[in-house]
């Protein structure tokens, strides 16, 4: 049956479970809390909590941006989900000025083990390889 574009934005049921799944095998993850069903709250062992809004856009603008943050207030972070999504330098540059991280599936589950700085300007290491050895 067509879902006549119900997953435009609205991740999947099962990419919102794999997302859970990996978060809580993390050990910086100490319990994860479905507070809406495209947002939890992460509580994490000796660093502060994230709130992080879940996505399926496939690039996320600054435009999506300003409604995501009108509809759902302060998130700490967020992700879209599917591996094919991504995000304009725009919105990650204003997310970053905001201290809110914006991030793939993937280099959020890197991003997760640190704080501050660090987190919003966490980098997945297998990109870094990737540009480095394409040109």
């Amino acid at each position: 049956m067509p879902e006549l574009g119900k997953y435009e934005k609205l991740p999947r049921p099962d990419s919102i479970k794999a997302f859970i799944k990996y978060l809580i095998s993390n050990p910086v993850v100490r319990e994860i809390l479905h507070e809406d069903t495209q947002v939890i709250n992460i509580l994490r062992n000796e660093k502060t909590s994230l709130r992080v809004f879940m996505t399926n856009i496939y690039i996320v603008g600054l435009a999506d941006i300003y409604d995501i943050l009108s509809d759902f207030g302060h998130v700490d972070a967020i992700v879209t989900m599917s591996a094919w999504n991504g995000y304009t330098n725009e919105a990650k540059s204003k997310c970053k000025r905001k201290n809110i991280g914006l991030f793939k599936f993937k280099e959020f589950m890197g991003a997760v083990y640190f704080d501050g700085k660090r987190f919003l300007d966490y980098i997945n290491p297998d990109y870094c390889k990737k540009e480095k050895y394409s040109g």
